[in-house]
């Protein structure tokens, strides 16, 4: 018997409405400073603020992710696209982290290029710019924060913004030795420092793209502690052939045997229901499928040698 869910509407409208809220404040703030960025950056020369308005677009990119995926949680599925449009996220996602590289490319070339001929650096313009900056993010992670903790979208836009505020404290940096010492050269120092943050995001976003990809279980998710709480239920008496995926990144998807006694079976509903309660409001799992039965009998699995086969504590005893 099988029996498909998906969080509760109303319950996921509200916390995606929040969301959306602050993940458009968030960019307009982004954005808004990335363009003066620019423009200091060209005005003053200093590669310091044009690195760093490169990692203010990988948040940029990351903060549209998230309302990406929003809009593409509310579009229907259809029978050709039976999971709607989730994958249309991680294939942005995908081009975002390669986008980061050539940025990075770009601001290492460039840095190579300014420590053969140190231009002059306008240090007090870079301070200022700089200083601006770390209030834009100030602001922008405090409107993300409050959303952080319902949503793995808006977590990882908090965590680019905060791994930014980073990028604005070597700006200000270097504008500080510019201006006390003259060191001009600290521009493209500060330059290449913020250029290893993009890659290092870039790597991060890559790897979980990929994960995706090779249908990994979601890293949040213990699979064991699943299954014990699932065979904690009155008339379970065993999990198997379980598989978690994600359908997108933060959005998860599991299927699994359920097997119980002959009074479950005859009235499989409720037991059912707290099957997906558990999956869904205790482990934040999108879409669950169960499929009842009174055996293992005629169940094999052909997983690696790692997947998880938990059997009811008698079993256990009984081995």
């Amino acid at each position: 018997m099988d029996e498909p869910t998906r969080h509760p509407a109303g319950h996921n409208h509200d916390h995606r409405s929040e969301s959306r809220r602050s993940l458009s404040i968030s960019l307009a703030l982004i954005l808004g400073y990335m363009v003066a960025e620019v423009i200091g950056g060209l005005v003053s020369g200093s590669l310091a603020l044009l690195a760093d308005a490169g990692h203010m677009l990988t948040d940029a990119a990351a903060i549209g992710l998230a309302l990406l995926a929003i809009w593409l949680a509310n579009r229907p599925a259809s029978i050709e696209r039976t999971f709607g449009f989730h994958w249309t996220g991680i294939l942005a996602a995908l081009l975002n982290a390669l986008s980061l590289w050539l940025i990075a490319a770009w601001i290492f070339f460039e840095a190579s290029r300014r420590f053969d001929e140190v231009p002059d650096v306008d240090g007090g313009l870079v301070l200022a710019v700089g200083a601006v900056g770390l209030l834009v993010n100030a602001v922008a992670a405090l409107v993300l924060k409050r959303s952080a903790g319902e949503s793995l979208n808006v977590e990882g836009a908090f965590l680019h913004v905060m791994a930014d505020l980073l990028g604005s404290v070597a700006v200000v940096s270097a504008g500080i030795l510019v201006i006390a010492l003259g060191w001009d050269v600290a521009d493209p120092i500060f330059g290449i420092v913020i250029g290893v943050l993009i890659l290092a995001s870039s790597f991060r976003l890559l790897w979980k793209v990929l994960h995706v990809l090779m249908e990994g279980t979601p890293a949040h998710l213990d699979l064991h502690l699943l299954c014990h709480r699932l065979e904690e239920l009155e008339g379970v008496t065993g999990v198997h052939d379980i598989n978690a995926w994600s359908i997108t990144i933060g959005y998860d998807a599991l299927s699994a045997h359920v097997t119980a006694d002959a009074a479950v079976m005859g009235d499989p509903n409720p037991v059912l229901q707290r099957l997906r309660d558990i999956a869904c409001t205790e482990f934040g799992i999108g879409h669950v499928t169960f499929q009842l039965e009174d055996s293992m009998d005629g169940c094999e699995e052909d997983h690696h040698i790692d997947h998880p086969e938990i059997y009811s504590s008698a079993h256990r005893r009984d081995g």
